[in-house]
Order: C-alpha cells, then structure tokens, then sequence
C-alpha cells in the first residue's frame, strides 16, 4: 500500500464531474488519483473520429445560459477553442417541420393548423388545470395542454425511456421539461427573439475538447490520471482502501476520501462492507435507457443547413439527427460530412442487438421517409452505450433515497454527476457538482458532509436545457 505525505483523494470516474474534482482538488494542494476504466477521458461528453472527422455521442453543447464564470474559464482553459454558436435546429411535429429553439414567425408560419387551434385553446384553459396525479403525463398536460402533450411529450416520453408518461414519476417533468406553462412559451419567444437562449459554446474539435481541457488542467495542477483502470473494490471501513485493476495488474491505494462518479450500482457493489440488502435492492431498482448512436458517411460537404433534427413521433426509431460540422467551424474534411442518428434502446431489446449494416440501412431510410434528403452514405458506423437516460419510473426515488442514505453514513465518500446522482443533468450542471464535491473536501482530506448536503439540494433544483 502507498504512503501519501498528503491528503489523498481518489476520484472515481473521468467525465466532467470527476476531473472537474480531481482538477480543483489538486488546485486546493491535495494528492489526487483519477481512474478511469475507458481509454479515453469524458464518458458520454467525449468525442471520436469517424472519417476523419470528429464526432460526439450524439447531441451535445455548451448551453449560452451556464454560470458566465464557468463559461469564462472554460474558455481560457481552452485558448480560444470554444466558439459561440447560433443554434438552428427544427422538429418533425405532425408531418411539419417547426423550428428550435422557438421563434414566434416560425411557429405561426410552420405549426400544423389542428395543432396550432388545439394549443391556442388549451393556453386559454391553462389556468383552470392542476395536475390530477404526480406523473410525467398528469404535470405535463396540466401545465402545456393536451395538444402539446399528444403530439411531442407523450410520443417523445416514450420514446425515451421507453415506458408510458403516465408511468414515469412527476419529478421528470421537473426535471426536462423546463417550460411549465403557455407563460413560460411566451417567454422563451420573447428570449429567442433577443437571442437569449439561441447561442451555445462548442468546441472546434469536438464536444470531448472540454473534457480533455479539463483532464490537462488536473494534471497540470498534480493530479495523477489512470486510463482503462476500473475500480473493482473500495473499503471504506477504518479509512478508504481502493482496489485497482488495469488489466491484469490489481493495486491497492489508500486514500483519505473517494469521490465516486460511477453508476450507483457499481459503487454499491464493489463497496466493503457491503451495503444492507435493503439498498443493494435500491441500486438494482434505478433504471436506465441506453442508447445506440448509428454515423452516417454522407459524400457532400453538408447535409442540411441544421445542427439538429428532433422526431419527437413514434413512426420513427430516430429520437435526434444530429450534423457536427453545423455546431462548429474547425478542421473538418472537405467534400463529405457525418449524421449522428441516436436511437434509445434498452441492453438487450430488438434495437440494442440488431446489427451495424442493418441498423444504417434503417436509419437512412427511416431520414428519407421524414421527409429530409436520402443520406446516400458511403460508410457507417455504430457506438452503443448501455446507460444513458435515468428511467424516473415510480418509486424510483425511495431507490434513491435509500442509497443517498446509505452514502450518507460514509464519512469519506461523495457521489457525484449524472451517473453518480442518478439525474440527467447537463454537463454545466456536472461541472458545478464536481467543483462542489472538491469544496466539501477539507484541507485535512475529511469530508464536510453539511457543505455537500448544501450542494446536493441545489442540485435537486437542476432543470435540463435541450
């Protein structure tokens, strides 16, 4: 076992939240150990060549309203590489397409003319709603309509996570839909109309830029980082003992604290003691949507005009086409672009074992069929990844809260990000967990459970920015 001359924290997981930690942590004058079980950093939020071109899992961006400072230092920590952008997406809503974010001109020219009279009607009746049940679809219809409901959240709900709205708990509605009312329609109007909330940030060389500026900044600073290294075992009885497997090398560290960003099921069973059975049933309760994400080789040097294509109807497996060289200007191959189709899924369904030439035969035709250009591609590729969107089915949050609870009790122990927390959070969100994580962590290596407690109830309040 290593001896460490100061306070050693190891942080569990490579994406945004744990290098955020690992970087501020070894700013503050901690020793630092980051593993990371894949061979590059980022999870979800890095990026890949395909064609010579850099790609991301699926759609990704910066969002124009993350914390101004966050975006500042960002942005020096990547020298000039992350551009601000206009966003100029659309969605497919009955056979129409209407653009996104929402501009007032667009939604009176293009809005499909039922659906324009039903959602006029029910802005009327909007007031006179309350929610009859605390679902998804109970929240949503309340506060948008039957009409919206119908014909993009209910579809789309479905889609997603792959059960019916009714039977995903309300707090997702809290969650992802951040407009609450015809109210909050209008205001996002007003926004766009004054750009507000129609620029992002983008890095020139992809999406996972940010998360390789940030890994570079934790090392710079002293943090030490361990690729295709996998935490296989963690005692947290009389001080914290990891065990590290690269391999077939297996290392043991001791650490002070450990601030873990790996799925809640993986932390709960590799953790010594082991966990009641009450909260080993807990993490093997939360749910998760995978996602495969079918690239398209397209010989032309764009496709459309638009980043992001939304299909929110279920006569498609398409829920995003998604275009990376619309989000950025960088060096990107002439004469040929890529689409990124992202189909949710869950391990193991039709989707999930269905084979690469098939599923880009699908999704070129499923694109023709949407009424967008034949992709005519001249390669493909596929990546698949197992847990991407938190299923809030209910009693999802007595889960939860058993393992919160459980957590709670470990002196030396944080659980933070979107895998961490169970949440699906945006990547400005993640950061600012993985800056609160390493303020909770004393100059001595002990945790400051009151100040992550105080951060955590932040967090709660988090709403998605699509």
């Amino acid at each position: 076992m290593a001896t460490h001359l100061k306070p050693h924290v190891l942080v569990a997981g490579a994406g945004p939240a744990g290098l955020t930690a690992g970087w501020k942590l070894a700013e503050n004058g901690h020793e630092v150990t980051i593993v990371e079980r894949a061979p590059v950093v980022g999870g979800m939020s890095a990026s890949f060549e395909v064609a010579g071109q850099r790609v991301d899992f699926g759609s990704h961006r910066l969002h124009g309203k993350a914390d101004p400072q966050l975006l500042a230092e960002l942005g020096d920590l990547m020298s000039g590489e992350l551009q601000a952008r206009q966003r100029n997406g659309r969605i497919r809503l009955e056979g129409e397409w209407v653009g996104f974010p929402l501009r007032a001109g667009d939604l009176f020219k293009n809005l499909p003319r039922d659906f324009a009279i039903g959602a006029s009607i029910d802005s009327l009746m909007s007031s006179r709603r309350k929610p009859d049940a605390d679902d998804f679809e109970s929240i949503v219809r309340a506060g948008l309509g039957p009409t919206v409901f119908d014909a993009f959240y209910g579809p789309y709900a479905q889609k997603l996570w792959g059960v019916e709205a009714n039977e995903l708990d309300g707090s997702m509605a809290e969650r992802r839909v951040s407009a609450g009312s015809p109210v909050d329609v209008l205001k996002r109007l007003v926004a766009a109309r004054n750009e507000e909330g129609r620029v992002f940030y983008y890095p020139r060389k992809g999406y996972g830029q940010i998360c390789e500026a940030l890994a570079d900044a934790a090392v710079a600073a002293g943090a030490e980082l361990c690729l295709r290294t996998s935490l296989t075992g963690l005692s947290l009885e009389g001080g914290v003992s990891a065990t590290l497997t690269r391999g077939d090398e297996v290392t043991t560290i001791d650490a002070n604290a450990v601030i873990s960003t790996v799925p809640a099921s993986r932390l709960v069973e590799v953790s010594t003691p082991s966990p009641s059975e009450e909260v080993q049933e807990a993490a093997r309760g939360l749910e998760h949507r995978g996602m495969v994400f079918v690239y398209l080789v397209v010989p032309r040097s764009q496709y459309t005009e638009f980043d992001a294509h939304y299909f929110p109807g279920l006569d498609t497996l398409i829920a995003r086409l998604s275009e990376p060289k619309n989000y950025r200007t960088g060096p990107d191959p002439e004469g040929q672009t890529v689409l990124c189709a992202e189909l949710a899924c869950t391990v193991g369904d039709d989707v999930w074992e269905t084979s690469d030439d098939d599923l880009a035969a699908l999704v070129a035709r499923q694109i023709a069929e949407q009424g967008l250009p034949g992709p005519e591609h001249i390669d493909s590729h596929v990546r698949k990844l197992p847990s991407v969107y938190p299923v809030y089915r209910h009693g999802y949050r007595q889960h939860l809260d058993a393992i919160e609870q459980w957590t709670e009790t470990q002196p030396q122990l944080i659980t933070a990000g979107r895998q961490g927390l169970f949440v699906p959070d945006n990547l400005h969100h993640t950061i600012a967990m993985g800056r609160a994580a390493a303020q909770a962590v004393r100059t001595d290596g002990s945790i400051d459970k009151a100040s992550w407690r105080s951060a955590r109830a932040r967090f709660r309040t988090h709403v998605v920015e699509d």
